[in-house]
């Protein structure tokens, strides 16, 4: 239960004592569980599963060309830092822990992707900025 006295702390504590009368007993290890559905713990992993949906849908329908190397690799070690910090909190958060190793696999493979793709036809792209070409080929 929150211990705010906010119009939102007021909102989330009727619903979770609505919510405690519905539960079933053998459900309620796991309601009443630390990391359990009445805490943070397990809201913000479950809300980040989008994250890993929107990776994967990366993979297959956008081409390397337009994978942005910066938001990927950032992702990817912010996740790394994450699963980290999963283990280190108390309660330990596998739920975090496991979302945030499948974020830096899809994100990671994506960095890989743009990198293969950078060396391999980059070196013939055609980069125009504003009314400036610039050809990158070897001389």
């Amino acid at each position: 239960m929150s211990k705010g006295t906010g119009p939102l702390s007021k909102l989330y504590n009727a619903t979770i004592s609505a919510v405690d009368k519905i539960v079933p007993t053998a459900m309620q290890p796991f309601w009443q569980s630390p990391a359990g559905p009445r805490t943070v713990f397990f809201w913000a992993p479950m809300f980040k599963w989008s994250l890993v949906l929107a990776g994967l849908s990366d993979t297959i329908n956008r081409p390397p060309s337009t994978i942005s190397l910066n938001q990927c690799a950032s992702l990817a070690t912010t996740c790394l830092i994450w699963s980290r910090y999963s283990m280190v909190i108390t309660p330990k958060n596998y739920s975090l822990l496991s979302v945030n190793v499948a974020i830096f696999l899809i994100q990671g493979y994506l960095v890989i992707e743009h990198l293969r793709w950078r060396n391999q036809k980059g070196r013939d792209a055609v980069f125009d900025h504003n009314t400036i070409s610039i050809h990158l080929k070897d001389d």
